[in-house]
């Protein structure tokens, strides 16, 4: 299982493949804000420190929600929109930038 670390929260959770940081949030009592909950208004917006590699990649909607929020797109994700996509790994995030 992947190790997901939620910076804001001090959490470390175990998360299998498939799982979306939206879920890991909801599971483990994260102060993690949500919204719409389909990727449209960006509230679950996250900073990926590491792990970026073992969440499923962007998709278009995702990356034009990130871009109109501005910021370094490349380190962004939205928690409603990323999954797990590895066995094991580590990631580390923190939210509500």
């Amino acid at each position: 299982m992947v190790t997901v670390f939620l910076k804001n929260d001090n959490l470390k959770v175990k998360a299998p493949l498939g799982t979306s940081l939206r879920q890991i949030a909801l599971k483990s009592g994260a102060a993690m804000e949500f919204g719409c909950r389909v990727g449209d208004c960006g509230t679950c917006i996250a900073h990926v420190t590491s792990g970026m590699e073992i969440l499923n990649t962007k998709s278009d909607k995702e990356l034009h929600v990130l871009e109109m929020l501005g910021g370094n797109v490349a380190q962004l994700r939205l928690m409603c929109q990323c999954e797990v996509r590895c066995e094991e790994g580590e990631i580390e995030i923190s939210y509500g930038l």
